[in-house]
């Protein structure tokens, strides 16, 4: 008896976790129905292995501009850590900063600080000299394919895009010294009825993988962002090698 209510409990939370990440409970939660007014300050996520067991959570902070080496560069920054029932056993943390140019929107300078249990603090710099296409780590230099991207600088080049059925991206990261390429494509545009509003969203469709390696060596990805001028991932599904990881946005600031 106690078996079976332990297994409907946890059936029932499966259930509620895969229902709050439909695209309509999110913009339900968020109270979206009027759209956004003006571009975020923050926005948090939280991140789901198998779409129901919570892992972690991740704020991404959009700065001021600020100047750069003669440049005017955005400044994004975002933190991720374990929740607390995970850090209890195992606690991780990671810091990113990316300073972008704001007429090219590309990294100029993209910064990661790793925390973990029983590990030294990892950090690294990596410096973008685009354009002589090459990047500093470490104080060793590699070449760069152009317009590279770090991760933030990416999300923040597809959210100053316009979107429209069928429009493709081919993205260049690196932040390891390995090219990375982040395919896109915009697939489909959603409408949520919500109340008396219809609520539109971009589906956007894509992988990244290393530029030298086959197709199995990839990440499939789906982001759905909120149609209209600031547009912002509220929904976004992984799908690796270990399994799938669903991030889900839960505040906007």
């Amino acid at each position: 008896m106690v078996l079976a209510a332990f297994f409907l409990a946890c059936l029932a939370a499966i259930l509620i976790q895969l229902n709050a990440a439909r695209p309509v409970s999110i913009i339900k939660a968020l109270n979206l129905q009027r759209g956004l007014s003006q571009p975020p300050k923050s926005i948090t996520f939280n991140a789901n292995f198998f779409g129901c067991l919570t892992l972690a959570e991740a704020e991404l902070r959009y700065g001021q501009e600020e100047p750069y080496q003669g440049k005017t560069a955005y400044h994004l920054e975002a933190e991720a850590r374990t929740i607390k029932l995970i850090s209890r056993l195992y606690q991780v943390q990671v810091k990113v900063d990316s300073l972008i140019d704001k007429n090219k929107l590309h990294s100029l300078r993209f910064t990661q600080i790793l925390v973990a249990t029983d590990k030294p603090q990892d950090e690294r710099i990596v410096f973008y000299d685009q354009e002589n296409n090459i990047m500093e780590l470490r104080g060793v230099q590699r070449n760069i394919l152009p317009d590279t991207q770090d991760p933030l600088s990416a999300m923040y080049y597809l959210q100053n895009q316009d979107l429209v059925l069928g429009k493709e991206f081919d993205i260049n990261v690196n932040t390891n010294q390995k090219n990375y390429r982040l395919y896109m494509k915009v697939i489909r545009r959603e409408e949520y009825n919500i109340g008396a509003r219809k609520v539109g969203a971009w589906v956007l469709q894509g992988d990244i993988k290393r530029r030298d390696k086959s197709p199995r060596h990839s990440s499939v990805l789906t982001f759905w962002v909120l149609d209209g001028p600031y547009k912002v991932p509220f929904l976004v599904k992984v799908t690796t090698s270990v399994g799938p990881i669903t991030a889900r946005l839960i505040k906007i600031q």
